[in-house]
């Protein structure tokens, strides 16, 4: 073993235990009392940036703070504090503790006065405990399989065998009809499946794995498939491929999603035995499912070429329907929602990107370009690429991503005009980042808390490595680094929005397997702060302090397959660029 690894597994019980005592004498915190120290509870890269903040402390004439060894309780550097700045989305005032030039690796904790931070760690391999966590969740989201997983605690029968019914009728099926839809994964707290977040969750892991295959491998993540000589995340991912298969129609076009028409309770889910309906097609759906099967259909061709294949006729099928209808087009009625998401413009959901399928489209024409090589998917790229900004990556608007994989794929030419115009758009879309952090005392890239603002601050952060990627401007690096150090504890909250990982994670995620078992699954990221607070729990209109670790807490505290998917690929590209 060497020197690193045991000095890390030393560490890290002895952080454990520091976690647990300090948690059992926690007083409850007065900010005008001492302040707080707030970190990246995961920690850092010997050579990457090291920032925490001071908040709320009062005013003294004190400037140092000591980093001190979590094992010997040495000081083993000092630093002074930043100048006090305020932060306009949480009132809180900020002083920077930089300790980059430290560069040691072990367990160490930050002391100001009587305020100390929680434990971190400082090494090479700091995040792959929390990212192999990050992946495995997929696995114990899995539906139509029994699941008995000694890692987590989750442990079920097979669940919702009987998918799905037909809610409707459409030009070839009656309302009644069964067709079946066994398998993928519940979608987040409850267990709904929707083709819209399933599609760019696959498309996020996909376009990871392409640029990053060494972070992947097999017998990464303990699941029944690790062993096969694949790496486990292409056997997880073809879990939610194979299911999107079952989603398509006849003609090509894809039904939007599957669940019961009322909510379940705090049940396991082969206790959810109430009938699950298969609700209308949808363009939107069609251009995403069409995307991401043209990506699985190079990613897989060399592990299983006939899977591979299925996959790329599923597209251009797919495709084919899109062109056939010229028009966006969603089959939905009054009732289809009693029991699931819309995932649709409505109530909450109003971005003009809603309102249109091009976004969509314009996605699968870049995957199946990618895939294909043929010239007329890159003139319709061409010709509609006018009418996109490079924005946040979501099923809301997938183009980004579209651009991306453009700008970056190796299998094509492609256009120069193209790829300079993507270019540009990204480094727009950075620099009005860098604008934001450089205004926030938290450093974030995000202004506003809507629904699921954790979300938003990981896909700003992948976008802050890409123009990192482009430039080789170490302070887009930086700022990227800020986000993922925000969702890992340092923020108002003094806590890791990840369950299971850290000393203070949150614990009462709002999700029916964690509720009926009475467990915490590690891995889970959730929503974060939410100004509307629409479950009536987290407090309202608060920005980013309305948030609470509630298990009621819908709005704020629900884990979701898309959202941890963006953490995963932020993650990752922070681990595969240090």
């Amino acid at each position: 073993m060497n020197i690193d690894r045991r000095f890390f597994i030393i560490g890290w019980i002895s952080a454990i235990a520091y976690g647990f005592f300090s948690k059992l004498n926690a007083q409850p915190y007065n900010p005008a009392a001492r302040g707080k120290i707030v970190i990246n509870q995961i920690g850092y890269y010997p050579t990457g940036p090291k920032l925490a903040f001071l908040i709320n402390a009062p005013n003294s004439e004190k400037k140092q703070v000591e980093l001190v060894d979590l094992i010997t309780h040495k000081t083993v550097f000092v630093t002074n504090l930043g100048n006090s700045v305020s932060d306009k989305a949480s009132n809180d005032k900020i002083r920077v503790i930089d300790f980059t030039k430290f560069d040691k690796s072990g367990s160490y904790y930050l002391k100001y006065g009587y305020s100390q931070s929680y434990p971190f760690g400082i090494g090479k391999q700091i995040y792959k405990d929390t990212f192999t966590k990050l992946l495995r969740s997929y696995y114990l989201q899995r539906c139509g399989v029994a699941v008995n997983d000694s890692v987590s605690g989750v442990k079920h029968p097979p669940c919702h065998l009987k998918d799905g019914i037909i809610a409707h009728n459409d030009e070839f099926h009656k309302a009644g009809d069964f067709k079946s839809a066994q398998g993928g994964w519940h979608n987040s707290g409850d267990f709904a499946k929707y083709v819209a977040p399933m599609t760019v969750t696959i498309g996020r892991l996909l376009n990871l794995y392409e640029q990053y295959p060494k972070l992947f491998r097999d017998n990464q993540l303990t699941i029944p498939e690790s062993g096969n000589g694949r790496p486990d995340l292409l056997d997880e991912v073809k879990v939610g491929l194979d299911w999107l298969l079952k989603m398509q129609r006849e003609d090509g076009a894809v039904y939007r999603k599957l669940s019961g028409k009322n909510w379940p309770g705090e049940i396991l889910p082969n206790q959810d035995t109430q009938a699950r309906y298969i609700f209308g097609i949808s363009t939107p759906e069609t251009g995403k499912f069409a995307a991401v099967m043209a990506m699985a259909a190079r990613v897989y061709t060399p592990f299983d070429k006939q899977q591979a294949q299925t996959y790329l006729q599923a597209a251009q099928k797919a495709w084919g329907f899109l062109r056939k209808q010229r028009s966006m087009k969603v089959d939905w009625q009054e009732g289809d929602d009693t029991g699931s998401g819309k995932y649709l413009f409505g109530e909450w959901d109003q971005q003009e990107s809603l309102k249109t399928d091009q976004d969509d489209r314009f996605w699968a024409a870049v995957e199946l370009y990618i895939t294909t090589g043929k010239t007329s998917y890159e003139k319709y790229l061409a010709k509609t690429i006018t009418a996109f900004d490079y924005g946040e990556f979501g099923w809301k608007d997938p183009s980004p991503l579209a651009m991306v994989n453009y700008l970056v794929q190796k299998q094509r030419k492609g256009s120069d005009k193209l790829k300079l115009e993507i270019t540009a758009r990204l480094m727009r879309r950075a620099d009005s980042l860098m604008e934001k952090i450089n205004r926030s005392g938290y450093r974030l890239a995000i202004d506003k808390f809507h629904w699921a603002s954790n979300h938003k601050v990981a896909e700003e952060g992948i976008t802050l490595l890409y123009a990192y990627r482009i430039t080789g401007n170490r302070g887009y690096y930086k700022a990227a680094v800020e986000q993922l150090d925000y969702l890992l504890g340092r923020n108002h909250f003094n806590l890791c929005f990840i369950t299971g990982v850290g000393s203070n994670s949150v614990r009462n995620v709002h999700h029916r397997i964690s509720r009926a078992k009475k467990i915490v699954i590690p891995g889970l990221m959730v929503g974060g702060p939410n100004t509307d607070a629409q479950d009536g729990i987290a407090p309202k209109g608060l920005g980013m302090l309305s948030y609470v670790d509630d298990e009621r807490s819908w709005a704020t505290n629900e884990y979701a397959i898309d959202n941890n998917a963006s953490v995963i690929a932020l993650m990752g590209m922070v681990m595969a660029q240090t």
